[in-house]
């Protein structure tokens, strides 16, 4: 009696699935752009905006100054490009960018 083998799958793959029967698989991309944000937006815009919080397809942006804040307004759906570039389904829909004195920059 031979036992067979089972075909090799990646884990990667594997662990999409499990996230995708437990629902969370779109949660866990879209906090994914904390982790990711300076490789996507580069380094410049980072020292400015850092992500603040997601919700729902919305990801709130933390800004430094006005001027950053009219700058990243008019470049959102190259940044909304960036951020999703890669993905299995887009994770962040909209960006909104607000002033706080305390960001980074």
């Amino acid at each position: 009696m031979s036992k067979r083998a089972r075909p090799v799958r990646r884990i990667g793959g594997v662990l999409d699935t499990v996230l995708d029967n437990l629902g969370v698989a779109s949660a866990v991309e879209q906090h994914a752009v904390f982790r990711e944000w300076e490789s996507r937006v580069g380094h410049e815009i980072a020292r400015a905006a850092q992500p603040h919080r997601v919700d729902g397809e919305t990801l709130l942006v933390n800004v430094t100054n006005s001027a950053w804040m009219s700058e990243l307004s008019l470049r959102q759906n190259e940044l909304l490009e960036r951020l999703n570039r890669g993905r299995r389904r887009t994770c962040v829909k909209r960006l909104i960018f607000r002033m706080d004195p305390r960001a980074k920059g």
